[in-house]
Parts: C-alpha cells; structure tokens; sequence
C-alpha cells in the first residue's frame, strides 16, 4: 500500500462528494427561484421552508467536505516519511485489515482493498495512536495486532 496514492484518492472521494452537494444546492436554488407564490398559502410557505433547511443541512455538509480536503491537502504538503510509530494520517494494517488514521469516512475501496477511514476520537483510532509494529490493541471480543504502518 502506498500512502500517498491512497490520501490522493480519499482526496477524488471528497472532491466528488462536494461536487455532488453542491449541485443539490443549486438545483434547490433554482427550484425555490423558480417556485411561484401558490393559492394554497401555508402549504407554500412550508414548503420554502422545508427547502431552505435542506439548502442549510446540505451547506453544512458540504463545509465538512471542505474542511477534511483541507486537511488532507495540508496533510500532502507536510508529509514526512514514515515512522515506526503510528500517527495521524497512518496507513495500518492489522491482523484483520488496513485501516487510514485521521478521517472517519468509513470503508474506502483501494486497489481492490478495503480500507476502513477512522477518525483519532474513535476507541480504534485511540488506541492505534503511538503503537508499533507488533504492539497488540484489545477491543471488546477482538484482539487485533498491528503488522504493517504505511
């Protein structure tokens, strides 16, 4: 595995992601712009509403994209070779597979690989933080050893 092919493609994965949002966003626009003042009064008004939160829902979505491709971009530009230790934007395979460290997108298909995105809040990602090949993590009914870091 090749950690900075995969950062570039969580990098596509994002940037189409936001793509996909911001055009929900625009076609909302249009449909509101193009919404004319109904007879039906509050049933109109309640719909622009509806809509309008939809439009906020997905700004706020679509800024969380934004910020992770910052993040990975500023990731990218500061990328060090890799340690013996597992750190932040790690590529870690354990004994029951790989996983990337920084960015909890769920399970990223890599060269026909899955790889499982966490972010360093989640109790995987905690106890990753720092560990060595061979060091052994403990989840509830799963005991898993790390035999690779990228």
């Amino acid at each position: 595995m090749q950690r900075q092919e995969f950062t570039a493609v969580l990098k596509t994965i994002l940037q189409e992601k936001a793509q996909r949002l911001q055009s929900e966003i625009e076609q909302l626009r249009h449909d509101l712009s193009a919404d004319t003042k109904s007879t039906a009064g509050d049933k109109h008004e309640t719909s622009r509403a509806m809509a309008q939160l939809e439009m906020e829902k997905l700004g706020h979505q679509l800024q969380e994209y934004h910020k992770q491709l910052h993040w990975i971009q500023q990731f990218e530009t500061s990328e060090s070779q890799p340690t013996d230790a597992i750190g932040v934007g790690s590529l870690i395979r354990l004994t029951n597979g790989w996983y990337f460290l920084g960015l909890a997108l769920g399970k990223v298909t890599y060269n026909e690989t899955p790889v499982f995105c966490i972010s360093l809040q989640s109790p995987l990602g905690t106890q990753l933080l720092n560990k060595q090949i061979g060091d052994e993590i403990t989840l509830p009914n799963l005991q898993l050893k790390v035999t690779e870091i990228c």
